[in-house]
């Protein structure tokens, strides 16, 4: 999903409101500001964390080769050479 520049501060504001309009007791914002508060921790936790395999630092004359593993078959996006 592509981010709009400046589309973060915009939602942090928007959180912001939400919760300040639900602190001065106004339900509807009380209801608003959960459901974004568990949107916000769903994506949070369903992020895909990346595994580093290797880490050094190249010296000079060293050379880094990097190669695509296929996928398993039970994953569900298809090889790239099928698309």
């Amino acid at each position: 999903m592509a981010s709009v520049p400046g589309s973060g501060r915009l939602r942090d504001r928007a959180f912001g409101a939400a919760w300040k309009r639900a602190r001065s007791g106004s339900g509807i914002w009380l209801a608003v500001a959960i459901t974004a508060s568990g949107l916000k921790l769903l994506m949070k936790l369903s992020r895909r964390e990346r595994e580093v395999v290797y880490r050094g630092e190249l010296a000079p004359g060293e050379r880094l080769t990097i190669e695509h593993l296929p996928r398993r078959r039970d994953e569900k996006d298809p090889p790239a050479d099928h698309v």
